[in-house]
């Protein structure tokens, strides 16, 4: 099953499992927040206490999207944005992306993404938690251009 996307007072809840291609339904777009800078600095990891993990599909058949840019950033345990938390990665051949990074520690947790890739329109969007976790894994879905 695909991570349930749950529109609640204009925030992304996303919860844990695996998509297939009858619940591909696109992820809903978030504004990139009053802390966003343009993500510069390519790197998989930024800390170490909690792993973020995923894929990227495109619908409606849930495919893997290999080689989308998945840019990131978040605020740290001090609850303040901080540019070593900025950072972006590129998806496998299967449209995985991990990282390890540190918790945001604030109300809610969450962490912003931004998904480009050849051929999809940019999904700007956010994860947001409801506690604290060692390991985030959820799929993002991209709708073609």
């Amino acid at each position: 099953m695909i991570k349930n996307s749950f529109l609640i007072s204009s925030i992304i809840y996303l919860s844990t499992g695996l998509a297939n291609a009858n619940e591909c339904i696109p992820t809903a777009h978030r504004t990139t927040g009053t802390h966003y800078e343009p993500v510069t600095i390519q790197k998989k990891d930024i800390g170490n206490s909690v792993v973020v993990r995923g894929r990227i599909l495109a619908m409606p058949e849930c495919r893997p999207v290999k080689n989308a840019k998945v840019a990131h950033w978040q605020a740290g345990e001090n609850g303040i944005y901080r540019d070593h938390l900025r950072a972006y990665l590129y998806t496998d051949e299967q449209g995985v992306f991990e990282f390890k990074t540190e918790w945001p520690n604030l109300t809610p947790p969450h962490i912003h993404f931004i998904i480009n890739a050849d051929g999809f329109s940019v999904l700007e969007t956010q994860w947001v938690g409801h506690q604290r976790v060692n390991t985030i894994t959820f799929d993002m879905v991209l709708e073609r251009q």
